[in-house]
């Protein structure tokens, strides 16, 4: 009842027409965040650290920038990320911060520190398959490979599927993105692997690390034999 008189006090005031309930918690913020009691107080603070969008999405630092452990400058810094650093966004609060994963663990940063531009360097495709091959980058650093090691992995399961996972063999029974033979060896890394792309890149990663040591070492010898 206290946080509704305000709201009503408030639009009454400013003659406001308020389309959404976000932009009503955007001008009790602006208005009178530093002024009401604390039962206020905290229901505002809980509903600006509250997830706002659920997202999945690999994107790019455009600048150095600390993430810390909640939503608000108020809360102790874990480490900094450098600029152009890939991390994955998995959802946006209400008071505008990206909570973001690093090793499995949820961070926040302010929001507008990142882009999904791809970096020159990287040929990552755009459309569907371009974010395969996002998810592809987001798991080199788990086999001591650093990021130029995606060139050579696009290249090589192009050859092999198109980044497809329903890419199919009909002579050979190769399947999926990395064309695994048979088809069931991906079933190590989950039941879905026949359609999951992100269940066959684990898979074909797995393999490559413990084949050749790495996708530049395998491209080479695909190269070379025309299979890895």
């Amino acid at each position: 009842m206290i946080l509704a008189s305000y709201v009503i006090v408030l639009m009454s005031h400013r003659n406001v027409v308020v389309r959404n309930s976000k932009e009503v918690w955007g001008i009790i913020t602006e208005s009178i965040y530093d002024r009401v009691d604390e039962p206020v107080h905290t229901v505002l603070t809980d509903h600006l650290e509250s997830i706002e969008e659920e997202k999945y999405e690999f994107v790019w630092t455009t600048e150095a920038v600390n993430y810390r452990k909640g939503p608000g400058k108020s809360y102790k810094s874990a480490g900094k990320l450098e600029k152009d650093k890939f991390i994955k966004v998995t959802g946006v609060t209400y008071g505008g911060w990206d909570r973001i994963s690093i090793d499995g663990k949820d961070y926040y940063i302010p929001g507008g520190k990142t882009s999904s531009a791809v970096p020159e360097d990287l040929p990552i495709w755009d459309g569907e398959k371009g974010e395969y091959q996002k998810y592809a980058l987001s798991l080199l650093a788990d086999y001591g490979w650093d990021d130029s090691e995606l060139v050579p992995l696009i290249y090589l399961w192009d050859r092999e599927s198109r980044w497809s996972p329903t890419a199919h063999n009909s002579s050979s029974g190769a399947h999926g993105i990395p064309q695994s033979l048979p088809a069931s060896k991906m079933a190590s890394e989950g039941d879905d692997y026949y359609y999951n792309p992100e269940t066959q890149i684990r898979w074909g990663l797995g393999y490559i690390y413990n084949r050749y040591g790495s996708p530049s070492n395998a491209w080479a010898h695909s190269q070379s034999t025309g299979w890895y």
